[in-house]
Parts: structure tokens; C-alpha cells; sequence
């Protein structure tokens, strides 16, 4: 019987190892436009890599020192988590925007919380709930940085109190990762820019002349839209508030659509071509030189700025159903406040009287 050399003892063992140790994902997505799938690595370290598919096929294999959060970005723009450790496979599936996840600990975990989001209506506060029960009831999972970016930080109008009460109640390891922690530091600084961003004053003139100020949307939500006739994009996002003017009709809120028109002429026959004749037109003809536009920095069209009855900039580039319902949403907060100011003078009034 021949014996094995020693050096080759040593390197099937490194193969075994190396196969034990390794972390492999397997794709087949279909939709792809692009063959070429961007890695974003958040943990341990970030870095870039790429993922060539063949038809939509891949298979992406890496030896992680220790547990290691990437996230595919694919070429529509959605990102999705995945979670690699020592020794475990993963496989992906389905049409790039309805895939299917199977794995073991954190990846299994997301697909379960994919498969429950997915059967939760989307009609904001539901969907909300729910996913804050998810992030409470496991404070020491990495998928809560999936779910919090997602539903909290990618929001055109984020509760910045909410994210950190959230943020608090994770456990230590999650809240010490890079994108946490660069994560509070962002929040601090937009809720401070959030804070004393302030449209003081407007002052335009409608088509007929007469002079469009504060004072005639006062109690009110303002849309403050800019748009001009010679942009074609513009011209569709302002089409497309016609739905949303219908939807919060009865509600306090008002749209005003600036135009950065210099020629009348051109400005009136847009105006009066389409159906946005229903809420109020403006301009003064300064294009890029208006006050507001300069003063909020909008360079580019189409677009809008979600206002306060306070004047405070609440949201920007906020459009279609998820602007109707963060109308609605701060509506009903104002109500709320109303009904519990006046609950507490009544019973202040009541504790004066004993």
C-alpha cells in the first residue's frame, strides 16, 4: 500500500477546511436588465465588489473571518440584505422584485419577515406597527439595519424621535456596527437641519394678477411645487397632483405650483391647457433667481416641498399615495393634539373649580 505524502495530507486538509469555512450564495433572478450585480459590504469592514450572472445564474462564494453583512444592490435599485457565515448557503429565486430567500439563521429570518411584511396592507400605520413589533421583538438581530433603513431612514418624512426610541432599544452589538453608528451621527445632523429649515415668506402672482401669499393657505399644509413649461418632467409631476388635489380636497392642505418661467405668455397657455387650473398658479418671472428657489437650493426639475402651518419644511420630492398619506398622517397627529390640549384645559379647569 502506498502512503500519502505529507504535504498532500496537509493540503486535502486545508481543502476540507476551506470548504467547511466557506459561505455560498446561489442566484437565479429573473428581470435582471443588467448582468452585473453591485456587493455592498456594511460588515465587518465596507468595501465594494461585483457579481457577474450568466442569465440570471450566479454563484458568489466568500471565506469569512467572522459574521459578515453585504447587501446585493440590483439594476432597479432594490437592495437586499445578506447575511454570511462560516459553513452556510444561501440560494435566491424568483423575479427581482418578488424574491425568495433560502438559508439558515438571520437569512432565514428575513425571508419570514419578507413572507410577513408581504401579507401586511401597505396603508402606512399597519405596515408601520408591524414592522416595529419585528425590531422590538428581536433587539439583538442584524435585520433590524435592513428594516430600519428601509421603513424609517428612506422616508421622505422621517420621524427622526421614532428612529432613535428604536435605535435604543437594540442590543449593544447592533448598535456598535459601522452603519449604526454612522447612522446616529446623520440623524443628529438632519434632525438639527430639519429643525430650522423655514419658508418665512411667498409672495407670487397668479394668472389673474392678484398676489399669492401666506396669508391665503394660513392653518394649512402647503405643496409647494416647482415646475416650468419648458421641462417636460416637471410638467408630468405637476399632471400627476391632480389625484392627490382630489384625495385631500376636504382636509387642510393646499398646492402651489411655482413656475420658473421667464415668458408669460408661454407660462398661461401651459397653465390653461391642462386640468392643474384647480389649485393655485404662480410665478415672477425670475426662473432660477426666486427667492424661495435660491433660498431652499432647488436645482433641479421637477421638485416640491412639503410645508407646515408653522411654515416649517416638513418633506421634499414627496409625491403620489406616499404624499396623500403623509398629509393625512400629520392631519390626524394635529387632531390628536387638539383633542388632548383640550381634554387637559377642561381638566384644568375642573381641578380650579374644587
Amino acid at each position: 500500500m502506498k502512503k500519502i505524502p505529507f504535504y498532500l495530507i496537509i493540503i486535502l486538509f486545508l481543502s476540507a477546511c476551506g470548504k467547511k469555512s466557506a459561505f455560498t450564495l446561489k442566484g437565479h433572478i429573473s428581470g435582471l436588465t443588467s448582468d452585473t450585480i453591485l456587493v455592498f459590504y456594511q460588515l465587518p469592514i465596507q468595501q465594494l465588489d461585483t457579481i457577474i450572472a450568466e442569465k440570471g445564474k450566479f454563484t458568489y462564494t466568500i471565506t469569512p473571518d467572522t459574521f459578515t453583512l453585504f447587501s446585493l444592490i440590483m439594476n432597479n435599485g432594490q437592495t437586499l440584505p445578506i447575511y454570511a457565515d462560516k459553513g452556510e448557503k444561501v440560494a435566491l429565486s424568483g423575479e427581482i422584485d418578488q424574491l425568495q430567500i433560502k438559508g439558515t439563521g438571520e437569512n432565514e429570518r428575513q425571508a419570514q419577515i419578507m413572507r410577513q411584511l408581504n401579507n401586511t396592507p401597505d396603508n402606512g400605520r399597519r405596515l408601520v406597527e408591524a414592522v416595529d413589533s419585528l425590531i422590538k421583538a428581536h433587539p439583538q438581530s442584524y435585520t433590524n439595519i435592513y428594516l430600519i433603513d428601509k421603513y424609517y431612514v428612506q422616508d421622505s418624512l422621517p420621524d427622526y424621535s421614532h428612529i432613535d426610541q428604536l435605535i435604543k432599544g437594540l442590543s449593544g452589538v447592533i448598535k456598535d456596527t459601522p452603519y449604526m453608528i454612522d447612522l446616529q451621527n446623520k440623524l443628529s445632523e438632519q434632525k438639527e437641519l430639519a429643525d430650522h429649515r423655514y419658508i418665512p415668506n411667498i409672495s407670487c402672482t397668479d394668472r389673474n394678477g392678484k398676489t399669492v401669499s401666506w396669508n391665503s393657505v394660513k392653518g394649512k399644509y402647503v405643496l409647494l411645487d416647482f415646475w416650468a413649461s419648458w421641462n417636460k418632467e416637471s410638467i408630468a409631476a405637476q399632471d400627476s397632483l391632480v389625484s392627490v388635489q382630489k384625495a385631500l380636497k376636504k382636509e387642510k392642505f393646499a398646492i402651489i405650483s411655482l413656475s420658473l418661467d421667464l415668458d408669460k405668455k408661454e407660462w398661461l397657455e401651459k397653465t390653461l391647457q391642462r386640468d392643474t387650473t384647480q389649485w393655485k398658479q404662480v410665478c415672477d418671472f425670475k426662473g432660477w433667481d426666486n427667492s424661495v428657489v435660491k433660498q431652499q437650493g432647488i436645482i433641479r426639475l421637477p421638485a416640491n416641498i412639503l410645508i407646515g402651518p408653522d411654515k416649517k419644511v416638513i418633506a421634499q420630492d414627496i409625491r403620489g399615495k406616499e404624499l396623500t398619506d403623509k398629509v393625512k398622517q400629520l392631519i390626524e397627529q394635529d387632531k390628536k393634539k387638539e383633542k388632548a390640549a383640550k381634554e387637559a384645559e377642561r381638566a384644568q379647569k375642573r381641578q380650579n373649580k374644587k
